[in-house]
């Protein structure tokens, strides 16, 4: 086999790896990103790093269980409102830009999303697309 054909089949070996490696990092880290967002996820970390980190007692710990409960209740609320509103402000620019047929398909779009941002905060399922 020459020379050239081995070199070759590396190449397309190492090609294959990167593309391999690139698809399964952007799928685990949609994966995590999503996992961390959740506000339960999020409120059992921060409970447990206070627990941790200041030696918490179990009667500090139960107070402090609704409180943190309640905070995330209002992340989620905050995130959900500033998230539609950039995303609101975002597509209103947009839209200047685009024709009378693509603002018919933009507003189609605009509707996913907000169904997407209200299934993500609102811990609703996200509707299928047809």
């Amino acid at each position: 086999m020459n020379k050239w054909k081995i070199g070759l089949y590396l190449s397309a070996l190492f090609l294959a790896g990167v593309v391999t490696g690139a698809i399964l990092t952007a799928q685990i880290g949609r994966r995590m990103m999503m996992r961390v967002m959740q506000p339960e996820a999020m409120a059992g970390r921060w409970q447990h790093d206070l627990e941790t980190k200041l030696n918490l007692s179990a009667g500090q710990s139960q107070k402090i269980a609704p409180i943190i409960r309640d905070g995330m209740k209002d992340f989620g609320a905050t995130m959900r409102d500033q998230t539609g509103l950039a995303l609101s402000n975002c597509n209103a620019r947009i839209a200047l830009e685009l024709t009378p047929e693509q603002k018919v398909k933009f507003a189609e779009i605009e509707k996913e999303q907000q169904a997407f941002i209200r299934s993500r905060f609102n811990n609703e399922a996200p509707p299928k697309s047809p």
